[in-house]
């Protein structure tokens, strides 16, 4: 979907419910003797989700430019890519966006949940008590119809929230592993990296579900220092460098030699390659943390 489209769908959706107001006002006394306020709870819901529809389009602009996807006017691909990460990405680095996202899951989301339920409700009382204070059939209608569309505004913003929780279980799980074989070595070569900013770096930057080692069969993988031979060569496994990093080893660096191929990296480098693959770089040899 264009941010054509996407303009084009909230001016129709914009207009519609001013219509809709407008409607609701004209008809407000008719209304007025229902056995349950039923026009206080429509008026509530439109705004409820004009309320929604802004504050979302506001914080995937936000996100697109925070992301640098902007230039001089959106283009097509992010500002979709930004509506989406929105609401999935839990860890938005601007307030704005982790604002909207935080009062949707933690207020919109049940508010609204909520409230149509008891809509619903309400609904049910007046066709049974008092059908007859509908002004018309058409009101009738829409009605029901408006209170099916609440309901798969929230099917689908929950099966949302369950992605967005799914996905940020699996970075804080990404990052329990990156913490475990994080040290001085670690990060002197390649600094922090046991902190995540998102789920977008849970492909190629953190370790891939199922794939890699886990950070006790990597521990268990033999290490050895290089060390400079009497003859002046330096020593570190048959390999003269490291194939990851592509930097020659240097006496009193870490490293580990592969068992089966026999290949030799930097320890800190091998060790966050493993928990993404479970083989070599090099040859692709499925590597074993057993005997």
């Amino acid at each position: 979907m264009t941010p054509q489209q996407l303009g084009f769908n909230d001016a129709v959706l914009l207009c519609s419910l001013v219509y809709a107001c407008i409607d609701l006002h004209i008809e407000w006394d008719s209304f007025s003797v229902c056995s349950k306020p039923i026009h206080k709870w429509l008026l509530v819901s439109y705004i409820c989700v004009v309320g929604f529809r802004l504050a979302h389009w506001l914080g995937s602009r936000a996100v697109a430019f925070a992301d640098h996807a902007l230039q001089t006017r959106m283009q097509n691909s992010s500002q979709v890519q930004a509506a989406g990460e929105l609401l999935l990405n839990l860890r938005h680095k601007d307030a704005f966006p982790r604002i909207v996202a935080s009062l949707t899951w933690a207020v919109g989301l049940p508010f609204f949940s909520l409230w149509t339920l008891l809509g619903t409700m309400w609904m049910y009382d007046v066709l049974n008590s008092t059908p007859e204070c509908v002004p018309t059939a058409t009101h009738l209608y829409f009605s029901l119809f408006w209170i099916v569309l609440c309901y798969a505004w929230i099917i689908i913003h929950a099966a949302l929230g369950t992605v967005a929780f799914i996905l940020e279980r699996r970075v804080r799980r990404a990052e329990g592993n990156l913490r475990e074989i994080e040290d001085d070595d670690v990060r002197q070569r390649w600094g922090s990296v046991s902190s995540l900013t998102g789920y977008q770096e849970l492909v190629g930057s953190a370790p891939s579900h199922g794939d890699g080692l886990q950070p006790a069969e990597i521990k268990c993988l033999s290490s050895d220092i290089v060390f400079t031979a009497a003859d002046g060569v330096v020593q570190a496994g048959k390999d003269k460098e490291c194939s990851i990093c592509l930097n020659e080893f240097e006496p009193g660096d870490t490293y580990r030699t592969l068992p089966n191929c026999t290949h030799s990296f930097h320890r800190s480098c091998i060790d966050l390659w493993l928990l993404r693959r479970g083989d070599c770089p090099l040859c692709k040899t499925k590597v074993s943390s057993g005997p």
